[in-house]
């Protein structure tokens, strides 16, 4: 028998190649083990068994034997297309190796090319399918070289989820300060309308008492009345009660009193615009935008204060800088922004050092430049924090409101709601607090005011 009838014998009806441990059902017939295992198994659902290559029929999942005699013979002919192989001719057709199949990646033979197995199949001659495969490894490596490109990419990307992380925790810390705010509105709020009803309370409780004590006059008159009417009603002498006035017999009018009651409308009306002023100010602007990139004019700085090269940290100075004066400089340690905030809700964040003296907040254009007057808080031109000896307070117009807190890690917010008429300052430590909200009606450009001594303050980006 010829090589190639001989390995057409061999092949598994089943998977169309050489056997593979072939085993024997009892109808005679052989397959690969794993072949006709996978066959049975796929058969146990319908329960009937049947050879795929005479179709006998068994009653029950047939046994299946090793077929020790065609292992030999299999393993002898693999053997030998091995080494036919390694020859370079063709194991089925004696024929030199000379084309290549691309599906399925086998050197063929001219006879193969024409064969059902590799009908269809993308063919050439060996040189130039070897060149084909060298000019795509060519493309492969150029892409490789080029993965510069993916690393821009990367980039692009890693910086993209940096920023979506920052904006993450500026947004998640604009809620906080929201949040914080909308509180601090409402406790003001509820201190504002329990005003409202202790003060009428006590009004009515006042005009109640009024009108306790105009009755009980008016009883005790009225009791005098008709003891001197008995008395007139038992004269016997008819000349003198003839010439009596006999006094006013009417009762005393009590319409003319009611009882005071409180003015539930009013404190409706308090409550309910207070908290339309609240909504209002949330539906307004519940997200704040980011912090306001704001730099200082060294121009406004007064000659003991020194200005970073970004223009964001304002340091004091023991030396006099001797800067020439012009009539926007300060006579003291203060510096303003070069920008000016005039709508919209807007907020920056300073860091302080942990000592000396220092004061944040805002100021008009327009504050003095020289005299005590021209101090952050001594006028009514700006509103700030103050630092003082370890102390911390907010002031206005010299008006000090002093703070009992420590701050935990020397950061501030401070808040310009500019048509809302109101700038708030928060702490910025592990939970965001609210620390006080000036109110005002703001008729001018306002700019960040920061005055420093033995200390130095930063704007932060």
């Amino acid at each position: 028998m010829a090589a190639a009838e001989l390995g057409a014998e061999l092949k598994c009806s089943i998977c169309l190649n050489i056997y593979t441990d072939p085993v024997t059902l009892s109808c005679g017939h052989n397959f690969c083990q794993i072949c006709i295992q996978d066959l049975l198994r796929n058969q146990d659902h319908d329960g009937v068994y049947t050879c795929p290559e005479c179709r006998t029929q068994f009653s029950t999942r047939p046994t299946v034997q090793r077929n020790t005699t065609l292992c030999n013979v299999v393993e002898q002919c693999h053997t030998w297309l091995r080494r036919e192989e390694a020859t370079g001719t063709c194991p089925l057709h004696r024929l030199l190796l000379k084309y290549y199949c691309f599906e399925d990646t086998v050197r063929i033979c001219a006879d193969c090319c024409a064969s059902v197995q590799h009908r269809g199949h993308q063919t050439m001659p060996m040189n130039e399918a070897a060149e084909k495969i060298r000019q795509d490894l060519r493309n492969l490596l150029e892409q490789l070289v080029s993965g510069d490109e993916l690393d821009g990419e990367v980039q692009s990307f890693q910086e993209h989820t940096q920023k979506v992380r920052d904006k993450s925790a500026t947004v998640k810390e604009s809620v906080t300060v929201l949040i914080q705010d909308i509180i601090s509105r409402l406790l003001d709020l509820k201190k504002g309308v329990l005003a409202e009803i202790s003060k009428q309370e006590q009004q009515a409780l006042l005009l109640t008492s009024n009108q306790i004590q105009n009755l009980k006059v008016m009883k005790d008159d009225h009791y005098c009345k008709i003891i001197c009417i008995e008395d007139l009603s038992n004269m016997a002498d008819d000349l003198t009660v003839l010439r009596i006035d006999v006094p006013d017999l009417s009762c005393p009018n009590v319409e003319d009193f009611h009882s005071p009651d409180m003015d539930d409308d009013l404190i409706s009306k308090t409550l309910n615009t207070g908290l339309v002023d609240i909504v209002t100010g949330v539906t307004r602007g519940i997200f704040v935008p980011e912090a306001l990139n704001a730099t200082l004019n060294a121009k406004t700085a007064g000659s003991n204060v020194d200005i970073s090269a970004d223009l964001k940290t304002a340091s004091w100075s023991p030396n006099n800088r001797g800067r020439p004066q012009n009539g926007e400089r300060f006579e003291y340690n203060q510096v303003l922004s070069s920008e000016s905030y005039f709508s919209g809700r807007q907020y920056f964040e300073i860091e302080t050092s942990e000592t000396g003296n220092w004061m944040i907040g805002m100021a008009y254009s327009s504050i003095d430049r020289r005299g005590h007057q021209s101090l952050l808080g001594d006028n009514d031109r700006s509103w700030c924090l103050r630092r003082h000896d370890d102390e911390y307070s907010v002031t206005h117009q010299k008006e000090v409101l002093q703070l009992t807190f420590q701050p935990s890690l020397n950061r501030f917010r401070i808040l310009l709601d500019y048509e809302a008429g109101q700038l708030s300052i928060y702490e910025l430590s592990d939970q965001t607090r609210h620390l006080h909200t000036f109110t005002a009606t703001f008729t001018e450009p306002l700019h960040v005011a920061l005055w420093v001594w033995s200390a130095w303050v930063r704007i932060r980006s």
